[in-house]
């Protein structure tokens, strides 16, 4: 079977933190606090390590925090980091419980070189073969150029792999014009990308046409609790789980675990509408999990069950 790759050129370290209410101006005591190791890539990694999906995860992490990363490898998820100088940043979440609000805070991290930026095009190279997998998320760090994730794109192309984009702003935009095998916008990024207000899913599945028709192979549009609009050449779906349990815990990473089972699903030679559930599935099981791409499996059968798929 061919391998699947995860690249995440901007890590991140997230730190959330529950208290009972923030008040204004005074010292408050944490309920709890956790932190996670992240990054769009790196759950993805994590999602597929839950699927018993073997996967090398790839990116930039500051010499700093490098140790902390390295905590994450397992028999399933393997690390081959390349380390740049700094720290990788800090993404902090305030949870007050008594109004239900979060508050984020963001820090900077890393700054990359163009050296550091040639030495994962290099490495990347050494490493993807034939029908191998490579998803591309997330953002890009200080110091890459906006056609780094094209820079990336194509060096698959050279080496016959499947690229898979999940980006936002001018690196999505950029990254279209190298073809990627299949990108997965949520519905306001397809709409920044077409210039249009999309109010339905016909009119979404005409959209994300338009980018099918520049070479892409395959569009999956997420659209939050109304599921998701699969377009290409031929075929134009919607997808929803319905029946879902209530008590959602958290909607960070949940597109992280759906491109997690896509990959799992494509790279077994499974059909369309099943690499369609067990995206679905993996993504709508990660609303129940505080950390993103760590869902409890026993989720997985149900939501495959209850996943309506018609065309459109």
């Amino acid at each position: 079977m061919a391998k699947i790759f995860t690249v995440t050129a901007n890590s991140a370290v997230d730190f959330f933190i529950e208290v009972d209410e923030l008040p204004d101006r005074q010292t408050v005591l944490a309920k709890n606090s956790t932190e996670y190791l992240c990054g769009k890539g790196i759950n993805v990694a994590k999602a597929l390590a839950v699927l018993k999906i073997p996967c090398t995860c790839l990116g930039f992490v500051g010499r700093q925090s490098l140790g902390s990363f390295l905590t994450i490898e397992s028999p399933l998820l393997h690390t081959d980091f390349t380390v740049v100088e700094g720290k990788t940043r800090t993404n902090i979440t305030l949870y007050d419980v008594a109004n239900n609000s979060e508050t984020h805070i963001r820090t900077a991290g890393f700054v990359v070189t163009d050296s550091a930026c040639q030495d994962l095009l290099d490495k990347l190279a050494g490493l993807v073969h034939g029908d191998d997998i490579v998803i591309f998320s997330g953002s890009l760090p200080p110091g890459a150029p906006e056609d780094f994730h094209a820079a990336l794109i194509r060096q698959c192309h050279r080496h016959s792999a499947l690229a898979f984009l999940d980006s936002s702003g001018n690196s999505l935009l950029a990254g279209l014009k190298a073809r990627p095998w299949l990108i997965k916008p949520n519905l306001q990024e397809l709409e920044e990308i077409t210039g249009q207000t999309l109010h339905d899913t016909k009119a979404i599945a005409a959209a994300a046409r338009t980018i099918v028709n520049q070479g892409i192979t395959w569009v999956f549009v997420s659209c939050g609790a109304q599921g998701v609009v699969v377009v290409g050449e031929n075929i134009a779906l919607s997808a929803r789980v319905t029946n879902i349990p209530e008590h959602v815990l958290s909607h960070i990473g949940c597109g992280d675990a759906m491109l997690a089972g896509l990959s799992a699903a494509f790279n077994a030679g499974l059909g369309l509408q099943e690499a369609i559930r067990s995206g679905i599935a993996g993504g709508t099981a990660n609303l129940y999990t505080r950390e993103p791409g760590k869902f409890a499996t026993d989720l997985l059968p149900a939501m495959h069950r209850n996943c309506e798929i018609h065309e459109i």
